[in-house]
């Protein structure tokens, strides 16, 4: 369906998320996770998937592992997982 246009799963999600769907996480972890959507739309996606740590900790360390993306994008991520680890267990 968005096969070929990362900024329409980013919007499909956000829409998701106005709506208050939990599954929106669910989507923006998706994306981030998958390497086949630009390095910025994934960083994008991991940093809206924040409202449950859970998923996002998924994402960024997807991110900060893979090899095939900029370094400064892996950066980004590893700062922000290293954020999230910081966190009181139970806390997201």
């Amino acid at each position: 369906m968005f096969e070929d246009d990362d900024e329409a799963r980013i919007e499909a999600a956000r829409a998701l998320a106005e709506d208050g769907r939990q599954s929106a996480v669910h989507a923006f972890r998706a994306i981030a996770i998958d390497d086949g959507v630009d390095d910025a739309v994934r960083l994008e996606a991991a940093m809206l998937a924040r409202g449950d740590g859970r998923w996002a900790v998924q994402a960024f360390r997807a991110i900060a592992a893979d090899d095939g993306i900029d370094d400064r994008v892996r950066l980004a991520a590893a700062r922000e997982l290293a954020r999230l680890s910081e966190r009181p267990a139970g806390v997201w």
